[in-house]
């Protein structure tokens, strides 16, 4: 994903955030992190954003509802689709743009990264 295609994922959650998160105090929590990472200088803020975007579940999970949903890729369509690796305790996921088969740890936890696969929603 484009750093362009981060930028208007994280306004759209913004929006979306009443509808994600119940808890207030968490919901506050989310705002600030997408807010401070859309606040990064254009062409810095992938990283950022990107961190964000994972920062959590009920974002993670509304972003992997989209990619069983849209599992198509916007933008140009002649670039390779990235690769979702999640980790099984729903702590991370990461976009890996060229595929591997090397085991992926979950930093957080150590967890071998799962491969996303159609197969695996349903």
């Amino acid at each position: 994903m484009t750093e362009d295609e981060l930028r208007q994922l994280a306004e759209q959650i913004r929006i979306e955030l009443p509808g994600l998160i119940a808890d207030a105090d968490e919901r506050s929590a989310v705002d600030d992190d997408l807010a401070r990472a859309l606040a990064e200088p254009p062409g810095d803020a992938g990283p950022a954003l990107a961190e964000a975007l994972r920062s959590h579940d009920a974002v993670r999970d509304r972003l992997e509802a989209d990619a069983i949903r849209f599992p198509g890729q916007s933008g140009d369509p002649t670039e390779p689709i990235g690769v979702l690796f999640f980790c099984p305790n729903k702590d991370y996921s990461v976009v890996r743009d060229v595929p591997t088969d090397e085991a992926l740890l979950c930093p957080n936890d150590g967890a071998v990264l799962q491969r996303f696969t159609s197969q695996a929603a349903g």
